[in-house]
């Protein structure tokens, strides 16, 4: 039997999405862009189907409708939520300023006991940025018994031709909402590492291009090991690998120098959700099957500016 987590540690007790009900798929995407259509052809080539569109809809209230779904699927209070993260991945998915976003979905949703603040500048991998001061904060000895994470983005108007990542993804609109609490005994974080490359910190070239990143491999494959020797497992032990929904074939190499039967790979939504920003992982863990207590997945993702993040969930 695996031994009882200490009170410090974090699970991952539920999960809830909230997606536009409207998709569009990698051909219409690159017609109504004026794109040629061999780039349709060498999307469909990488596993890139669909994309989920928001149209005008706020990524803020996709946020609120997340957080609604998670408190009412999990039964959990809003009296209860002790802390409130918002995070995002583009500077359009926040309410400009003086508003505050987090300030917002916590009083829509009723959590007036909840410290409540953002974390952003991690990129897609600002969620599990997020879980990682929430862990900080309970070694520290801050009284966070349960907290919700949430993170939504919507591309907005103009932004269609932005869509793509070269040909290895199209991002989707939408939100995902984590509620973590401490001391559970399944879904445990047992592992969590992030590395920032700062090499890439602009991010994009002058066309907005992604800057190639002649290190991403071992960039990722590194950040991935060092959550695995946190959580004191090995590659082939994992039940599940929960990735970001960006190059498949890409993911095919990473599981080869994890030794990790390629099967483990969760690959359902790669192509049916697309990438919805850093709600990836999540969303994954969300739909994958469960792992039998005791067995572990590992979570990543990674993001423009040299961002990467990895975290192992003892089931």
């Amino acid at each position: 039997m695996p031994a009882r987590p200490t009170p410090s540690l974090l699970s991952l007790s539920g999960i809830a999405l909230s997606l536009p009900a409207r998709t569009v798929d990698a051909n219409t995407w690159v017609r109504r862009c004026g794109l040629p259509e061999a780039r349709a052809s060498a999307l469909l080539r990488n596993g890139v189907q669909q994309f989920h569109d928001a149209a005008a809809a706020s990524p803020v209230t996709l946020a609120c409708a997340a957080v609604s779904a998670l408190l009412e699927d999990t039964g959990t209070t809003p009296a209860s939520i002790d802390a409130l993260i918002y995070t995002h991945t583009i500077q359009s998915s926040v309410m400009a300023p003086p508003a505050g976003t987090a300030a917002f979905i916590q009083s829509r949703m009723g959590l007036e006991r909840a410290l409540a603040f953002s974390v952003m500048q991690q990129n897609c991998v600002s969620p599990m940025a997020a879980i990682r001061v929430l862990r900080v904060l309970t070694l520290a000895g801050r009284p966070i018994q349960r907290a919700i994470v949430v993170c939504a983005d919507v591309m907005g108007s103009g932004c269609d031709h932005l869509r793509a990542i070269e040909d290895l993804a199209l991002h989707s609109d939408g939100a995902c909402a984590i509620l973590l609490e401490r001391g559970t005994d399944r879904n445990c974080i047992v592992g969590l590492h992030l590395y920032t490359d700062g090499r890439y910190f602009r991010g994009t070239d002058n066309d907005l291009r992604p800057v190639p990143d002649d290190r991403y491999y071992w960039s990722a494959f590194t950040t991935m090991r060092a959550a695995l020797e946190q959580a004191g497992v090995t590659g082939n032990e994992l039940v599940h690998i929960l990735p970001h929904h960006v190059n498949l074939p890409g993911w095919r190499r990473l599981t080869a120098m994890l030794s990790v039967p390629r099967e483990r790979l969760y690959t359902a939504n790669i192509g049916r959700l697309g990438h919805v920003f850093g709600a990836d992982p999540f969303i994954n863990f969300h739909s994958a099957p469960r792992g039998q207590p005791g067995s572990c997945s590992l979570l990543f993702s990674s993001g423009l500016a040299g961002c990467f993040g990895a975290m192992v969930i003892r089931h």
